[in-house]
């Protein structure tokens, strides 16, 4: 029985075969394609001006226009500059008992130098100064990183913020 679904199944083969070949395309006997027509938006007729129309004084425009203009260095990729707010410092703000003895500042670090400090009432409006500040002078916040650490049970999480803005030409 194996042998008869063994020469059924290669006969059905043949058949898939030939009927392959028969309908593959010749060379030969191929016509080719006539021309396409271009067809879309574009394809209408082309439409040419005489000439006092306008055309050759735009151009005569549009050329003195650009030999004006200083000569444009070749394309160079776009640079940035970068900064990240790291974290808090407290400093003490006087003895008395009715002052806050400390008060908290977010840590703004730019690269490669410079820092600075931005005070607030308490952490959240220290970092939404923060935010507003470099929000102004033209950063835009890139990334988060949030550091999770764990110790006996305990948890504490701790936010970086990185920022990035255009190099000014220099």
């Amino acid at each position: 029985m194996f042998e008869r679904h063994k020469a059924r199944a290669l006969a059905c083969a043949a058949l898939l075969a030939l009927a392959a070949l028969a309908h593959a395309p010749r060379a030969a006997a191929q016509t080719p394609e006539p021309p396409r027509r271009p067809h879309g938006p574009v394809a209408g007729p082309v439409i040419k001006l005489p000439p006092g129309a306008g055309a050759a004084d735009e151009r005569t425009q549009a050329q003195s226009a650009r030999d004006d203009e200083p000569a444009r260095p070749a394309w160079s990729p776009q640079r940035w500059e970068y900064c990240v707010i790291k974290g808090f410092k407290y400093h003490q703000k006087g003895f008395s008992i009715s002052s806050p003895t400390h008060v908290p500042a977010a840590y703004v670090r730019y690269f490669p130098s410079g820092t600075e400090e931005i005070e607030g009432a308490n952490e959240d409006e220290a970092l939404a100064n923060a935010f507003a500040k470099l929000g102004e002078d033209g950063w835009e916040l890139t990334g988060v990183r949030t550091d999770l650490s764990l110790s006996d049970g305990n948890g504490a999480s701790t936010a970086v913020y990185f920022f990035k803005r255009p190099r000014k030409p220099e």
